[in-house]
């Protein structure tokens, strides 16, 4: 075994003082919200210590927790997504905006020299543009349970691929065939994405860095190639 433990964590983000939910891990829970997106993949949040993907305070919460236990934990603005700055509120020409591709539209997100930000407004060939994270001065409570608890190396290389792919931990295989050497197997679903590469190289990343026991790391990939409809006509017809 290497390193600590990683966690497999559900997460709900709601609003201190409305009890609104903002963001979910859990299918069941966003569709009561009313916050479901059928495009968006609800699955637990892979937590691995030393990685700074979650607020340190709920990184705090869950460092002494086993698989099973929940936790609660309330942040104020300075803890969570930082007081709203209404500095970072700016303005710009609809003619600047277009020439970089932009068609301004109310409440739309759009990236400006390399910033998230939302079109507030458009008055006069003017576009207001809000640059403070969604959630910026507001006191939040995140809640979850940890789902799963992984020590064995293989499982830890399973979590990590299978967080960067955004599928399911059954979705990939990981077979070790010498000492040091494994193999993955992904899904068709994963292996097909646009930024694939890019996943594959953050995978193997976080491995390197949490998994010293894997020294190297092959990718199995297997595309079925469909016949075509007179190939499958004409095999039919030479068995009937």
């Amino acid at each position: 075994m290497s390193g600590k433990a990683f966690l497999l964590v559900d997460l709900t983000v709601k609003d201190a003082r409305e009890g609104k939910i903002y963001q979910t891990t859990v299918e069941e829970t966003a569709k009561e919200s009313g916050i479901y997106d059928e495009r968006s993949v609800y699955l637990p949040v892979l937590v691995i210590p030393g990685e700074a993907d979650l607020f340190p305070k709920v990184m705090e919460a869950l460092k002494d927790l086993n698989e099973g236990e929940s936790f609660e934990v309330k942040l104020s603005p300075e803890d969570a997504y930082g007081p709203y700055d209404r500095g970072k509120v700016r303005v710009f020409s609809v003619k600047r905006l277009e020439r970089e591709g932009i068609q301004p539209q109310i409440g739309a997100t759009v990236y400006v020299d390399g910033q998230r930000g939302v079109i507030q407004s458009i008055t006069g060939g003017r576009v207001t543009i809000d640059f403070n994270h969604p959630l910026a001065g507001r006191e939040l409570v995140v809640s979850g349970k940890v789902v799963r608890k992984i020590e064995n190396d293989l499982e830890k290389v399973r979590a990590i691929v299978a967080d960067s792919f955004d599928v399911p931990l059954e979705d990939i295989k990981v077979e070790e065939v010498e000492e040091g050497v494994v193999t993955v197997e992904l899904p068709s679903k994963a292996y097909v994405l646009r930024d694939a590469y890019s996943r594959k190289i953050r995978s193997l990343s976080l491995i390197m860095r949490h998994v010293k026991s894997v020294k190297k790391v092959r990718f199995l990939e297997e595309f079925e190639i469909p016949k075509k409809e007179s190939e499958a006509e004409g095999s039919q017809t030479r068995e009937s």
